[in-house]
């Protein structure tokens, strides 16, 4: 028989004296099988993915047969969505603490190359240590380690007391640090549907029905699912070190970042469309009884490294050429900032600044607003776009 149970966790003491806390809902399935993490709304505006959360335990509930568990957070950071100025949502980062720049940069990484650290998981002990331990065995051990080093960080800073963003990412990663499974559900301003993932995982997406994926690379950047996944690829590499070659789909671990379109919307039929994303992946993967089945159609994918982002060279009003999902080539205009300050009597003065395409690519996301300073992001481009065949 499925339950589900709810915990609320406390993550913060407001001013007031109020503590803030954010539900945790554990499905626990009837039968053995993975262990899956999804969240949503680390990002204040990016309220799709609540939506599609609570679709997803709706539903969830008239599942015959769960295999595994499945932890779902709707709405991991109130911080967040709670900041609005003016009735505008800018809880993209913390307005009471300088530090977090940005709640999706906040994740510790848990491994290092080094042969010691005081905190940190040691790779090459590691691999040493379980050079010819069995593969279920070193699964346990490596997560084992991974919550000593979260116990470990939260000791060290415990005497000086966390900042916001610290406690947070420490919550989170006990969380999730023993999934197979991590979905992070997220949204960019004015978007189409897309996804990010790394190499390993890229054939996955078609279970999610998600068409352009930016492919993850080696490098770390404080995002959750590089903080969840790269430990363990840099693990087989570790392995691979003292001479033993580990497939990485042995571990069978999968990390997504799930782009629900724009920020700071919500649609009744896209929530339930989004939970049955996710389910749709979860039934290929055997948490859920039935077939997934993969969405037919085009898939475009590119490297990280190819994914640009353009800012605005002048500030002004911006006129948009191309829209979202838009295969735009290279010269071809995709905006024009209008300055009307820049206007002569006589008519002279720059007024239009045309911001060209440098490459081929395709417009996924755009900023939501056309008032804009000099420096602004103003939209992203996959650019060497390739097709996953």
């Amino acid at each position: 028989m499925t339950t589900i149970q709810r915990e609320d966790i406390p993550i913060r003491v407001l001013a007031s004296g109020a503590p803030l806390t954010i539900p945790v809902f554990y499905v626990q399935g009837a039968a053995d099988g993975p262990n899956v993490y999804v969240q949503a709304n680390i990002h204040g505006p990016e309220i799709a993915g609540i939506g599609a959360a609570y679709d997803l335990l709706r539903r969830l509930r008239d599942e015959p047969t769960i295999h595994g568990q499945i932890t779902i957070v709707p709405s991991i950071n109130p911080t967040g969505l709670n900041s609005k100025i003016n009735g505008y949502q800018v809880g993209y980062a913390d307005l009471n603490e300088t530090a977090v720049g940005n709640f999706n940069r906040i994740y510790q990484m848990l491994v290092t190359d080094a042969d010691e650290h005081k905190t940190k998981v040691s790779l090459p002990a590691f691999a040493a240590a379980h050079k010819d331990t069995p593969l279920p065995q070193i699964k346990s051990a490596f997560r084992a380690a991974l919550k000593g080093a979260l116990d470990a960080i939260d000791a060290k800073r415990a005497a000086y007391g966390m900042s916001h963003g610290q406690k947070l990412a420490s919550i989170i990663q006990h969380l999730s640090y023993d999934a197979d499974y991590l979905i992070d559900l997220h949204t960019a301003g004015e978007a189409v549907y897309h996804m990010y993932t790394f190499p390993e995982s890229l054939p996955m997406v078609r279970y999610f029905g998600l068409h352009y994926t930016i492919l993850l690379d080696d490098s770390f950047s404080g995002v959750l699912d590089e903080a969840f996944l790269q430990p363990w690829l840099r693990l087989r590499e570790a392995f691979a070190n003292v001479g033993r070659e580990i497939p990485f789909e042995m571990f069978a671990l999968e990390a997504f970042t799930p782009e629900l379109g724009s920020a700071d919307t919500l649609d009744r039929d896209a929530m339930w469309t989004d939970a049955g994303r996710i389910m749709n992946y979860l039934r290929h993967k055997g948490v859920l009884e039935g077939e997934g089945q993969p969405e037919a159609g085009v898939y475009h994918f590119c490297k990280h490294d190819d994914y640009r982002r353009y800012r605005a060279p002048t500030g002004g009003l911006v006129l948009w050429q191309k829209g979202i999902g838009d295969v735009v080539q290279a010269g071809e205009t995709i905006a024009v900032i209008l300055r009307t300050y820049a206007m002569q009597a006589d008519g002279g003065g720059q007024v239009e600044w045309p911001i060209k395409a440098v490459e081929d690519g395709i417009m996924i996301n755009r900023t939501d607003t056309q008032v804009v300073h000099e420096g602004l992001g103003l939209c992203s481009m996959m650019a060497n776009v390739d097709q996953l065949s």
